[in-house]
């Protein structure tokens, strides 16, 4: 039709575990959203996956006066909010945002640019960066962010759940499942890329992620760490799947593999992020450093699985 929109923007929401100052990093987002879906004639939709007994704030209308907002009540799980919101885009193309990535301008031109280039694409994700500009920041920027970025437009084996612009058809057809929403996202780019999907990445897609230091970091890597192990139980076709053969020497196995691979990530796309070639060691160290934080996650993944294996 030609009133249809050339994208649908879901700017995910959950402002309200954020502290005092989610709702103002939101609303940042938001507008900017807002101001480039204006430009490119897009719609925008506002997945509020709050906590209970929160309400977003009334000034939400006048930061996107046409966007359409998914709530559930307060109990409804995000899944089954982000995918109805999913079902209801009126684009063929449906970019996810999530509400603490300030995009940059540009940010839509770029997706829609990289989607029209790449008919073929089920997929494309944007390059994410931290605002601070500390060296720990930016090493932590490549360790948690840069797994996908291949250095330059390309294909990438990963879509990042925060920052990504799909074919609409690819999520109506595997749509989020009832797991941790990181963790729900790559069982879902796995399943589109096993089913033929194509995943490319385009670096003018570029968004600054809220970042709050160690703390933060802590809470990504044992997520992470968990998420290694329990997405290659369910999914035995993942890559390196092979390695839960090897019993409970499969953790200090993944742990190195992933550790040297972030060595590597940080020696292919380090400069894009602001890393230099002397701060490399003691990239790698830290490197050392968060992996180790994966091991908990990793162990609780493990005992899960054995559980329930043991009651099949």
């Amino acid at each position: 039709m030609s009133d249809a929109p050339t994208a649908t923007v879901i700017v995910v929401s959950d402002y309200g575990g954020w502290g005092a100052d989610g709702w103002s990093d939101f609303a940042r987002t938001l507008s900017a959203v807002a101001e480039q879906a204006a430009r490119e004639r897009a719609e925008v939709v506002v997945v509020d996956s709050h906590p209970g007994g929160r309400d977003m704030p009334t000034d939400v209308g006048a930061l996107a006066p046409a966007a359409r907002v998914v709530r559930g009540d307060g109990g409804e799980p995000a899944h089954d909010l982000l995918n109805a919101a999913v079902r209801s885009a009126r684009a063929e193309l449906v970019a996810l945002l999530d509400g603490d990535c300030l995009p940059a301008p540009g940010w839509l031109a770029a997706a829609l640019g990289a989607m029209r280039e790449r008919p073929d694409a089920a997929a494309v994700s944007g390059r994410t960066t931290y605002p601070e500009h500390a060296f720990t920041d930016r090493v932590l920027a490549v360790l948690s962010r840069a797994f996908l970025d291949p250095g330059r437009a390309g294909p990438t084996r990963f879509v990042s759940p925060y920052n990504a612009i799909f074919r609409r058809d690819a999520l109506v057809a595997h749509p989020l499942g009832a797991h941790q929403r990181a963790m729900a996202a790559r069982l879902q780019s796995e399943a589109i890329r096993l089913a033929g999907g194509r995943l490319y990445f385009e670096p003018d897609m570029a968004v600054t992620h809220r970042f709050e230091g160690w703390a933060m970091e802590r809470r990504i890597r044992r997520n992470v760490g968990y998420r290694a192990v329990r997405v290659r139980q369910l999914e035995p076709r993942v890559p390196h799947a092979w390695m839960l053969r090897l019993g409970i020497a499969a953790i200090p196995a993944i742990a190195t593999a992933r550790t040297l691979e972030s060595c590597w990530t940080c020696l292919r796309v380090g400069r894009h992020y602001g890393l230099r070639w002397f701060e490399m060691p003691a990239a790698f160290a830290i490197a050392i450093a968060v992996h180790s934080m994966e091991l908990g996650g990793m162990r609780a993944a493990w005992a899960e699985g054995r559980g329930e294996d043991a009651r099949a």
